[in-house]
């Protein structure tokens, strides 16, 4: 990333114990056994169908670690607010807001249900607390929200930046 970010804020996890993971894992590691002797009472396509089974296992692994090891973060310069998802030390921005398209930030208990929103965008890890906000922004006329999880210092400085725009 080029841009010079004055504020950066990683959205903490819960963490899970390490004795989640392994008895997740032996678990996972058990079925796929068990799945895979029962494709040898298939006959000629059992080769096939135990590939097959090891390759979406693959895949469905592939995606809960990178779930577990990915974070958000909230990065704020002196036009725009980024949402990025760090996968490591990677960062991918999902989301670039120019601050002068903000139409407003507020609790998320003051969200309501609005037809002309195009898209919303989640950058929290469950479900919605008294502690995330929603934004709002017009981008090519269209009518677009976010949901975020800021810390009380991010949030000042969002306010601040947001009204002086």
């Amino acid at each position: 990333m080029n841009k010079d970010y004055s504020v950066k804020e990683v959205l903490q996890k819960k963490g899970k114990s390490t004795m989640f993971f392994t008895i997740a894992g032996f678990a996972s590691i058990l079925i796929l056994n068990i799945l895979i002797t029962l494709t040898n009472k298939l006959g000629g396509y059992r080769n096939f169908v135990s590939i097959g089974l090891v390759v979406v296992f693959g895949i469905i692994i592939f995606l809960i670690v990178e779930r577990i090891i990915s974070v958000y973060v909230y990065m704020i310069a002196d036009k725009h607010i980024a949402f990025v998802k760090r996968i490591g030390k990677k960062d991918n921005i999902i989301l670039d807001v120019k601050f002068k398209e903000i139409d407003r930030v507020l609790p998320i208990s003051e969200m309501k249900p609005n037809a002309e929103v195009n898209n919303t965008y989640y950058f929290i890890y469950s479900e919605a607390d008294e502690n995330c906000k929603f934004g709002e922004y017009r981008r090519d006329g269209k009518l677009y929200r976010f949901v975020f999880a800021p810390s009380e210092r991010v949030m000042r400085i969002l306010d601040r930046k947001v009204t002086t725009s």
